[in-house]
Protein backbone atom coordinates (compact mmCIF):
# COMPACT_ATOMS: atom_id res chain seq x y z
CA UNK A 1 0.00 0.00 0.00
CA UNK A 2 1.32 3.41 -1.26
CA UNK A 3 2.39 5.49 2.25
CA UNK A 4 0.40 8.54 2.98
CA UNK A 5 1.84 11.91 3.19
CA UNK A 6 1.68 13.40 6.59
CA UNK A 7 1.82 16.94 7.89
CA UNK A 8 3.65 16.31 11.30
CA UNK A 9 3.00 18.71 14.43
CA UNK A 10 4.75 19.60 17.48
CA UNK A 11 5.16 16.18 18.93
CA UNK A 12 7.47 15.08 16.20
CA UNK A 13 10.15 18.14 16.34
CA UNK A 14 12.63 16.22 17.73
CA UNK A 15 11.98 13.25 15.70
CA UNK A 16 12.14 15.71 12.56
CA UNK A 17 15.42 17.23 13.68
CA UNK A 18 16.86 14.00 14.03
CA UNK A 19 15.75 12.91 10.58
CA UNK A 20 17.15 15.86 8.54
CA UNK A 21 20.34 15.88 10.47
CA UNK A 22 20.91 12.36 10.57
CA UNK A 23 20.17 13.00 6.37
CA UNK A 24 22.38 15.95 5.41
CA UNK A 25 24.88 14.69 7.43
CA UNK A 26 26.02 12.65 5.21
CA UNK A 27 27.54 15.54 3.36
CA UNK A 28 28.37 17.65 6.30
CA UNK A 29 27.61 17.88 10.43
CA UNK A 30 24.12 19.70 10.70
CA UNK A 31 22.33 20.82 12.98
CA UNK A 32 18.89 22.41 11.77
CA UNK A 33 17.78 23.31 15.23
CA UNK A 34 20.00 25.56 15.64
CA UNK A 35 20.71 26.00 11.88
CA UNK A 36 16.87 27.45 11.28
CA UNK A 37 15.86 28.85 14.80
CA UNK A 38 12.90 30.80 13.20
CA UNK A 39 11.76 28.03 11.04
CA UNK A 40 12.11 24.88 13.05
CA UNK A 41 10.27 25.10 16.20
CA UNK A 42 8.76 22.58 18.61
CA UNK A 43 4.50 24.49 17.83
CA UNK A 44 2.29 22.56 16.20
CA UNK A 45 2.18 25.99 13.39
CA UNK A 46 5.82 25.41 13.04
CA UNK A 47 6.08 21.62 12.45
CA UNK A 48 2.55 21.24 9.88
CA UNK A 49 4.65 23.21 7.22
CA UNK A 50 6.46 20.12 7.16
CA UNK A 51 5.14 17.34 4.50
CA UNK A 52 6.50 13.71 5.04
CA UNK A 53 6.35 10.19 4.50
CA UNK A 54 6.67 7.33 7.04
CA UNK A 55 7.29 3.41 6.66
CA UNK A 56 5.98 1.12 9.45
CA UNK A 57 5.76 4.79 11.44
CA UNK A 58 9.17 5.61 10.81
CA UNK A 59 10.26 9.09 9.07
CA UNK A 60 11.98 8.40 5.86
CA UNK A 61 11.33 11.62 3.47
CA UNK A 62 10.19 15.00 4.56
CA UNK A 63 9.92 18.33 2.57
CA UNK A 64 9.31 21.70 4.21
CA UNK A 65 7.69 24.86 2.59
CA UNK A 66 7.23 27.48 4.96
CA UNK A 67 5.23 30.58 4.06
CA UNK A 68 6.83 34.34 4.31
CA UNK A 69 5.42 38.14 3.80
CA UNK A 70 7.70 39.56 1.76
CA UNK A 71 7.01 43.42 1.04
CA UNK A 72 8.33 45.47 -1.82
CA UNK A 73 7.56 49.00 -1.09
CA UNK A 74 3.85 48.86 -0.08
CA UNK A 75 2.83 46.01 -1.79
CA UNK A 76 2.68 42.64 -0.09
CA UNK A 77 2.74 39.01 -1.42
CA UNK A 78 2.69 35.65 -0.17
CA UNK A 79 6.03 33.66 -0.47
CA UNK A 80 7.09 30.44 0.67
CA UNK A 81 10.44 29.36 1.31
CA UNK A 82 11.39 25.18 0.31
CA UNK A 83 14.23 23.47 2.50
CA UNK A 84 14.48 20.37 4.41
CA UNK A 85 14.57 18.00 0.94
CA UNK A 86 15.47 15.19 2.16
CA UNK A 87 14.75 11.27 1.70
CA UNK A 88 16.13 8.57 3.88
CA UNK A 89 19.48 6.14 2.13
CA UNK A 90 17.56 3.21 2.21
CA UNK A 91 14.38 4.96 0.90
CA UNK A 92 15.95 6.53 -2.22
CA UNK A 93 14.74 5.45 -5.69
CA UNK A 94 10.75 5.12 -4.21
CA UNK A 95 9.47 8.53 -5.75
CA UNK A 96 9.05 10.16 -2.37
CA UNK A 97 10.94 13.14 -3.27
CA UNK A 98 9.09 13.99 -5.78
CA UNK A 99 5.27 12.64 -4.29
CA UNK A 100 6.58 15.57 -1.14
CA UNK A 101 7.19 18.28 -3.76
CA UNK A 102 4.23 17.62 -5.96
CA UNK A 103 2.41 18.00 -2.72
CA UNK A 104 3.58 20.50 -1.67
CA UNK A 105 3.25 22.81 -4.84
CA UNK A 106 -0.25 21.80 -5.02
CA UNK A 107 -0.62 22.87 -1.23
CA UNK A 108 0.92 26.47 -2.23
CA UNK A 109 -0.99 26.95 -5.57
CA UNK A 110 -4.45 25.99 -3.51
CA UNK A 111 -3.97 28.64 -0.66
CA UNK A 112 -2.70 31.23 -2.46
CA UNK A 113 1.41 31.29 -2.72
CA UNK A 114 1.99 33.46 -4.97
CA UNK A 115 5.61 32.79 -5.61
CA UNK A 116 8.09 30.07 -4.07
CA UNK A 117 11.71 29.93 -3.49
CA UNK A 118 14.59 27.19 -2.74
CA UNK A 119 18.13 26.44 -2.93
CA UNK A 120 19.54 23.30 -4.70
CA UNK A 121 20.55 21.92 -8.06
CA UNK A 122 18.54 23.65 -10.75
CA UNK A 123 17.96 20.79 -13.09
CA UNK A 124 16.68 18.92 -10.19
CA UNK A 125 13.70 21.42 -9.38
CA UNK A 126 13.40 22.39 -12.91
CA UNK A 127 10.39 19.27 -12.44
CA UNK A 128 8.15 21.26 -10.24
CA UNK A 129 8.11 24.40 -12.05
CA UNK A 130 11.19 26.04 -10.46
CA UNK A 131 13.86 28.02 -12.72
CA UNK A 132 17.23 29.43 -11.62
CA UNK A 133 17.01 33.19 -11.90
CA UNK A 134 17.16 36.70 -10.20
CA UNK A 135 20.15 38.73 -9.90
CA UNK A 136 22.41 40.00 -6.65
CA UNK A 137 25.66 41.57 -6.67
CA UNK A 138 28.61 40.13 -4.62
CA UNK A 139 31.44 42.52 -3.30
CA UNK A 140 34.62 41.40 -1.97
CA UNK A 141 36.76 43.27 0.37
CA UNK A 142 40.06 43.55 2.81
CA UNK A 143 42.06 46.13 4.08
CA UNK A 144 44.43 46.80 1.56
CA UNK A 145 40.91 48.17 -0.28
CA UNK A 146 40.41 51.02 2.50
CA UNK A 147 41.52 54.20 1.36
CA UNK A 148 40.37 57.83 0.04
CA UNK A 149 38.19 56.22 -2.39
CA UNK A 150 35.42 57.95 -0.93
CA UNK A 151 36.05 61.06 0.80
CA UNK A 152 34.76 61.39 4.45
CA UNK A 153 33.58 57.40 4.59
CA UNK A 154 35.66 57.28 7.60
CA UNK A 155 35.73 53.38 8.97
CA UNK A 156 34.92 54.87 12.63
CA UNK A 157 31.90 52.68 14.11
CA UNK A 158 32.39 50.01 16.31
CA UNK A 159 30.28 46.56 16.61
CA UNK A 160 28.72 44.91 19.36
CA UNK A 161 26.85 41.58 19.54
CA UNK A 162 22.98 41.48 19.63
CA UNK A 163 21.47 38.90 22.02
CA UNK A 164 17.91 38.41 23.56
CA UNK A 165 18.33 40.87 25.99
CA UNK A 166 19.43 43.75 24.36
CA UNK A 167 15.83 44.61 23.54
CA UNK A 168 16.10 48.30 22.39
CA UNK A 169 18.49 46.88 19.88
CA UNK A 170 16.24 44.49 18.35
CA UNK A 171 13.56 46.82 18.67
CA UNK A 172 15.70 49.61 16.37
CA UNK A 173 17.30 46.53 14.05
CA UNK A 174 13.41 45.45 12.95
CA UNK A 175 12.85 49.07 12.53
CA UNK A 176 15.32 49.59 10.41
CA UNK A 177 15.26 46.24 9.14
CA UNK A 178 11.15 47.21 8.22
CA UNK A 179 11.93 50.75 6.47
CA UNK A 180 13.69 48.70 3.39
CA UNK A 181 12.62 48.85 0.06
CA UNK A 182 11.97 45.16 -0.11
CA UNK A 183 12.00 42.96 2.76
CA UNK A 184 10.52 39.61 4.41
CA UNK A 185 8.36 40.48 7.07
CA UNK A 186 9.31 39.24 10.34
CA UNK A 187 7.45 38.83 13.42
CA UNK A 188 8.77 40.21 16.80
CA UNK A 189 9.04 37.02 18.50
CA UNK A 190 10.92 35.21 15.31
CA UNK A 191 13.13 38.85 14.42
CA UNK A 192 16.24 37.23 16.52
CA UNK A 193 16.20 33.59 15.44
CA UNK A 194 15.88 35.14 11.77
CA UNK A 195 19.26 37.03 12.33
CA UNK A 196 20.63 34.28 13.42
CA UNK A 197 20.29 31.96 10.38
CA UNK A 198 22.93 29.82 9.03
CA UNK A 199 24.85 30.31 12.33
CA UNK A 200 25.43 33.68 11.79
CA UNK A 201 26.21 36.02 14.87
CA UNK A 202 23.82 39.68 14.43
CA UNK A 203 26.04 43.13 15.41
CA UNK A 204 25.00 46.59 16.47
CA UNK A 205 26.81 48.97 14.43
CA UNK A 206 27.42 51.77 16.75
CA UNK A 207 28.66 55.58 16.49
CA UNK A 208 30.95 57.36 18.25
CA UNK A 209 28.13 58.42 20.80
CA UNK A 210 26.66 54.59 20.99
CA UNK A 211 24.10 55.21 18.94
CA UNK A 212 22.67 52.63 16.78
CA UNK A 213 23.40 53.05 13.22
CA UNK A 214 22.58 49.87 11.40
CA UNK A 215 23.14 46.00 12.14
CA UNK A 216 24.45 43.31 10.59
CA UNK A 217 25.07 39.38 10.58
CA UNK A 218 27.84 37.55 10.20
CA UNK A 219 29.39 34.02 10.51
CA UNK A 220 31.33 33.01 12.79
CA UNK A 221 35.40 34.37 11.57
CA UNK A 222 33.22 37.82 10.04
CA UNK A 223 34.24 37.56 6.66
CA UNK A 224 30.93 36.66 5.44
CA UNK A 225 27.99 39.14 6.11
CA UNK A 226 24.55 37.65 5.24
CA UNK A 227 21.88 40.96 6.10
CA UNK A 228 23.29 44.68 6.52
CA UNK A 229 20.76 47.27 6.94
CA UNK A 230 21.14 50.93 7.66
CA UNK A 231 19.80 54.15 7.86
CA UNK A 232 21.34 55.80 5.40
CA UNK A 233 23.42 54.69 2.05
CA UNK A 234 26.41 56.32 3.62
CA UNK A 235 26.06 54.81 6.71
CA UNK A 236 25.95 51.66 4.94
CA UNK A 237 29.51 52.17 3.62
CA UNK A 238 30.83 53.27 6.22
CA UNK A 239 29.88 50.47 8.09
CA UNK A 240 31.32 48.19 5.41
CA UNK A 241 34.96 50.30 5.62
CA UNK A 242 34.54 49.86 9.54
CA UNK A 243 33.85 45.99 9.39
CA UNK A 244 36.78 45.67 7.15
CA UNK A 245 39.26 47.60 9.30
CA UNK A 246 38.08 45.44 12.33
CA UNK A 247 38.17 41.78 10.76
CA UNK A 248 40.46 42.18 7.65
CA UNK A 249 37.90 41.18 4.91
CA UNK A 250 34.61 40.55 3.76
CA UNK A 251 32.15 39.40 1.08
CA UNK A 252 28.84 40.36 1.16
CA UNK A 253 25.62 40.85 -1.28
CA UNK A 254 23.69 43.41 -2.73
CA UNK A 255 20.08 43.36 -4.08
CA UNK A 256 19.01 44.80 -7.28
CA UNK A 257 17.20 47.89 -5.33
CA UNK A 258 19.57 48.58 -3.68
CA UNK A 259 21.63 50.49 -6.36
CA UNK A 260 23.15 53.39 -4.68
CA UNK A 261 25.03 51.34 -1.93
CA UNK A 262 26.26 49.14 -4.99
CA UNK A 263 27.73 52.49 -6.64
CA UNK A 264 29.44 53.43 -3.45
CA UNK A 265 31.02 49.60 -2.58
CA UNK A 266 32.22 49.41 -6.67
CA UNK A 267 34.11 52.58 -5.60
CA UNK A 268 36.79 50.64 -3.54
CA UNK A 269 35.92 46.76 -3.15
CA UNK A 270 38.29 44.44 -4.57
CA UNK A 271 35.91 42.64 -6.84
CA UNK A 272 31.98 42.44 -7.65
CA UNK A 273 29.93 39.36 -9.80
CA UNK A 274 26.65 38.63 -10.42
CA UNK A 275 25.27 36.08 -8.49
CA UNK A 276 22.00 34.36 -8.94
CA UNK A 277 19.92 34.53 -5.96
CA UNK A 278 18.29 30.60 -6.18
CA UNK A 279 15.75 28.96 -7.80
CA UNK A 280 11.82 30.53 -7.95
CA UNK A 281 8.30 29.62 -9.01
CA UNK A 282 5.55 32.50 -9.73
CA UNK A 283 1.93 31.22 -9.04
CA UNK A 284 0.58 34.79 -9.31
CA UNK A 285 2.15 36.18 -12.35
CA UNK A 286 0.60 39.12 -12.70
CA UNK A 287 1.09 40.24 -8.97
CA UNK A 288 4.55 39.42 -8.31
CA UNK A 289 5.96 41.01 -11.69
CA UNK A 290 3.62 43.67 -10.91
CA UNK A 291 4.86 44.14 -7.44
CA UNK A 292 8.50 44.60 -8.85
CA UNK A 293 7.89 46.44 -11.46
CA UNK A 294 6.03 49.22 -9.13
CA UNK A 295 8.89 48.77 -6.32
CA UNK A 296 11.37 49.24 -8.85
CA UNK A 297 9.41 52.28 -10.13
CA UNK A 298 9.26 53.59 -6.70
Amino acid sequence: MTAAVVQLAAADFQEAMDFLDLVFGGYRPHDFENLLPSVYRPTDEAMACLAAIREEGRLRAIVGAHPRTWRLADRTLRLAGVGGVSTHRKSRGRGYMRRLMEHCVSTMAATGVQVSHLGGQRQRYQHFGYERCGRALQFTASRANLGPALPGAAADLRFEAIDAQRTEWLARARALHESQPACSLRPADEFLGRLRSWHHVPHAALDGQGRMVGYLTANADGTRIGELVTESDETFDRVVRSWVAHRGSCTLALPPLATAQARLLAGWCETVTVQPTGNWRVFDWPAVVGALLYARHR
